[in-house]
């Protein structure tokens, strides 16, 4: 695709979520200022191919919310046009924006997540869903409980019986696989600052850095697109392709070769000492999918994650 033709398609797409957000009669005020704050930027993210499925089967929770004050803008639009084939949800997108709410003190106490809905069984537009943020931390796990409990009491021959709307429950499923994800997919950015590349790019190339707004500024004019994790990716990619394939050898009292799935992992900076707890700060990292007892395994591709001390 030409740079003319990306700008095409870029301004036809700014155009459209544009219109979404003036058509939709149930934007909330949150919505919309979701979408005025993301005008400043126009950015779009999208995680390298290689990477999105670990990263969007990655659980999330008890994440510190501070974290997402890392956020390179303070609305984000992620692409996601391939989610539903990677994993159920509940419906397909075509992306989200992210949108964290702060207090007068400038503790996250809410997120606000809006779905770009793609063309599916009539659906079509936006649909806005929130994840409270309790004592400054991310509980994911209190909205899955939400959104599973498909139960319901029923008097049955005088007894009461508890049954599971096995419909109803598949869907919350997806509901929450979708949710997990997009959160995942979030902090995948926050926490790879220098992983972030600029597509397309029409002037010098400039480092990517958190988004600070001034009293006096004007909407970007063009959609930027930006590419997450390209490196680790890469490096992703390597390892796949060097995986050795034919069975593996096990030991007695050992366990299959396997792949241990990626996680989050979250340590903190600063001064241990208790008087100077208030200025410590939490970082994220992401460890990618490590193979346990496999042979050979020195091998393969080395990815290593630096760490900011």
């Amino acid at each position: 695709m030409s740079r003319l033709q990306s700008q095409q398609k870029n301004e036809e797409l700014a155009s459209k979520l544009e219109s979404l957000f003036h058509g939709n009669e149930l934007s909330s005020p949150h919505s919309i200022l979701c979408f005025i704050y993301w005008r400043y930027t126009k950015k779009i993210y999208r995680l390298s191919e290689d990477i999105i499925s670990d990263v969007a089967n990655t659980y999330v929770d008890n994440i510190p919310a501070q974290i997402l004050k890392e956020l390179p803008s303070w609305s984000i639009y992620v692409s996601a046009e391939n989610l539903h084939t990677i994993l159920p949800t509940s419906y397909p997108i075509h992306g989200f924006f992210f949108y964290p709410f702060l207090d007068n003190n400038g503790n996250i106490i809410r997120l606000f997540i809006i779905d770009d809905l793609k063309q599916s069984q009539g659906t079509t537009g936006l649909k806005e869903k929130d994840v409270d943020v309790v004592n400054n931390i991310i509980r994911i796990k209190d909205s899955r409980e939400g959104l599973l409990d498909s139960r319901k009491m029923e008097c049955i021959d005088g007894e009461v019986v508890v049954t599971v709307n096995e419909k109803l429950k598949d869907f919350r499923d997806r509901e929450f696989n979708l949710l997990n994800a997009q959160i995942s997919m979030v902090l995948y950015i926050c926490s790879q600052i220098n992983d972030i590349k600029e597509k397309n790019q029409f002037k010098r190339s400039e480092k990517h850095k958190k988004h600070v707004h001034t009293h006096h500024e004007l909407p970007a004019q063009n959609i930027r697109e930006w590419d997450v994790g390209i490196r680790m990716g890469q490096a992703i990619r390597q390892y796949r392709q060097a995986e050795p394939t034919g069975k593996e050898r096990t030991t007695i009292g050992s366990k299959r070769p396997h792949i241990r799935r990626g996680h989050w992992h979250t340590y903190w900076t600063g001064s241990k000492k208790p008087e100077l707890a208030h200025e410590r700060k939490p970082r994220l990292i992401w460890l990618p999918p490590v193979p346990v007892n496999l042979e050979d395994v020195n091998k393969l591709p080395v990815v290593i994650t630096p760490i900011d001390k």
